[in-house]
């Protein structure tokens, strides 16, 4: 079965149809192979995004102002020169010898990519951008607080009359496939749903970013667009939140975190592609790089499900989308309709706890309106 990636026409903008093979052949010899870089280690905390929320959150996180003119776009381009020549006493790099070894390992899903096939993904001009003010969001040091507000908003939004009846609505149209899903892995339709519902709003909000493109940035920029962040906040008066050890030993732990998620979703990202013969700059979702109406990770494509049968998986069809979050909460959640189980599955989606209250809350006010 091909776990292949798709993005709707009306989500993105496809860059270039050609087969992932064909791009290995435009390659420049590089110095130093990056497998070379001394290996460094740092504990790790966990990191999760809702990504429907995230592009709500918007409308909550900071505002770029005159101080982001202090962050050169310049600087934060990816190219192949910033991979090769990362100084060894950057944080980033000791990630990056993993990344190309797994990249290149003969065991593993999907098919081997190798450091001269990753490394010519940077000859292509739409692999250089930086999403600036979404990598910021990402690495402020307010991020957590941020998200565990913004889930009590939306618990509000999408509890109100229209959203319900939205979420009803959708129980009745798709009645068939969450029956299925139901049977097949044990998960109740009105929690799949609610999923659905606080991910991509049904389906209205996947995003348009560059997921190859979101994951690098992640991996390279992550202390750039903190110091940015926090620029932004003492210009507004504020106290440096980092001049805290604890928030700024936090952060590392975060950053590492992140770093390792980044380095897992790279491997299943272009290894898959390359197997299904996807273009992997094609491939576009949310900023914090997620695809799909359930906004999976790359690395999550192992747990996704082919509903329709048709020999592929596509996370923006409904036949797959429901069945891969059935999946998921089934087999990464241990699913049970007992409440701790319950919660425990949910949390499996999204380890926090405002998200999984909200979850549960959609779940039951959509249940409750049938």
């Amino acid at each position: 079965m091909n776990h292949k990636y798709s993005t709707p026409r009306r989500t993105m903008t496809l860059t270039d149809s050609a087969a992932y093979g064909n791009y290995a052949l435009a390659f420049v010899e590089h110095r130093q192979p990056i497998t070379r870089i001394r290996q460094m280690r740092y504990p790790y905390r966990s990191w999760k995004r809702s990504m429907f929320l995230a592009g709500l959150v918007s409308l909550l996180l900071i505002r770029p102002d005159p101080v982001a003119a202090l962050d050169a776009p310049q600087s934060w381009e990816l190219r192949k020169s910033t991979i090769i020549d990362l100084p060894r006493s950057h944080p980033a790099a000791s990630y990056l010898p993993d990344l190309i070894k797994r990249l290149a390992s003969g065991q593993g899903g999907g098919s081997p990519v190798s450091e001269v096939e990753f490394l010519a993904l940077f000859d292509r001009p739409e692999s250089r951008t930086v999403y600036n003010n979404q990598l910021i969001k990402v690495a402020t040091p307010r991020s957590v607080a941020i998200q565990n507000k913004a889930h009590e908003d939306f618990s509000r939004v999408f509890l109100t009359e229209k959203r319900v009846k939205r979420g009803v609505a959708f129980l009745e149209e798709k009645k068939n496939l969450l029956d299925r899903a139901e049977r097949t892995y044990g998960v109740a339709p009105k929690d799949i749903v609610s999923i659905l519902m606080w991910e991509s709003g049904l389906g209205e909000f996947t995003g348009n970013y560059r997921v190859f493109n979101v994951l690098v940035a992640q991996l390279l920029y992550l202390e750039e667009a903190q110091q940015a962040a926090v620029r932004r906040i003492t210009a507004g008066g504020e106290a440096d939140p980092l001049a805290s050890s604890s928030v700024a030993e936090r952060q590392r732990e975060r950053f590492a975190k992140i770093r390792r998620r980044c380095v897992g979703n790279l491997v299943a990202l272009l290894r898959h592609s390359k197997a299904t013969g996807v273009d992997p700059l094609s491939l576009h979702g949310s900023w914090a790089g997620a695809i799909g109406y359930p906004q999976f990770m790359p690395a999550s494509m192992p747990h996704a499900a082919d509903g329709d049968g048709d020999g592929e998986i596509n996370l923006h069809s409904w036949p797959d989308a429901i069945m891969s979050v059935a999946k998921y909460l089934n087999e990464r959640g241990k699913y049970g309709t007992a409440d701790a189980a319950r919660r425990r599955a949910i949390f499996s989606y999204n380890p926090i706890d405002s998200y999984v209250n909200g979850v549960i809350k959609y779940a039951e006010a959509i249940s409750k309106a049938r």
